[in-house]
C-alpha cells in the first residue's frame, strides 16, 4: 500500500487511517468550521459513497480529514479537507493532501479532471499540490439546494 501511515512532525506523532471516516468524526470536524451542519443520515450516505477518505488522529482524537468523491473514471473531486483549528499549521493538511495525491496517482488515468473548491485563504496551500485556478474563460459555478 502506498499511503503514509505515520508521520513525525514538530515532535507530534499522527496516525493516518484510510477509508474509515465515520459520521461522528466528520460532524465533529465540521463544527470547527463555519460550514452548515448536516443531518447525520445524509452524512452517513455521503461517506458510504466516498471513493477514498483519509483521517488523521492525534492519539484517539480525529484532528483532520479529507475525501475524494466522483465517478471513479474521469471526474474526481477533493472534498471536505478540514484540520481542527488547534492543529492547523502543523503539517496535518499536508499529510491529508499527500495521502489524497498518492491515492489519485494510483487510481486516475490520463485526462481525468480533478477538481476542488477552496476557501480564499487556502488557494496557496492547494497550489503546492499542482492545483490551479480556472481562468476567467472557464469560471466555476455552483448551486446549493436549501429549504
Amino acid at each position: 500500500m502506498y499511503f503514509l501511515n505515520f508521520v513525525e512532525y514538530q515532535k507530534a506523532t499522527y496516525t493516518v487511517k484510510t477509508n474509515d471516516l465515520e459520521v461522528s468524526g466528520y460532524q465533529s470536524l465540521r463544527r470547527t468550521t463555519l460550514w452548515k451542519q448536516l443531518p447525520d443520515h445524509l452524512v452517513k450516505q455521503a461517506l458510504s459513497n466516498d471513493l477514498f477518505s483519509v483521517s488523521v488522529y492525534k492519539g484517539d482524537i480525529l484532528i483532520g480529514m479529507g475525501r475524494v468523491i466522483g465517478d471513479d473514471s474521469i471526474y474526481y473531486y477533493v472534498q471536505d479537507v478540514v484540520v481542527h483549528t488547534k492543529y492547523r499549521g502543523k503539517g496535518v493538511g499536508n499529510l491529508i493532501m499527500h495521502n489524497i495525491e498518492q491515492y489519485l496517482k494510483g487510481e486516475v488515468e490520463t485526462y481525468a479532471f480533478i477538481g476542488l473548491m477552496a476557501a480564499k485563504d487556502s488557494k496557496g496551500f492547494y497550489q503546492k499540490f499542482g492545483y490551479r485556478e480556472r481562468d476567467n474563460e472557464s469560471p466555476g459555478m455552483y448551486k446549493v439546494f436549501s429549504e
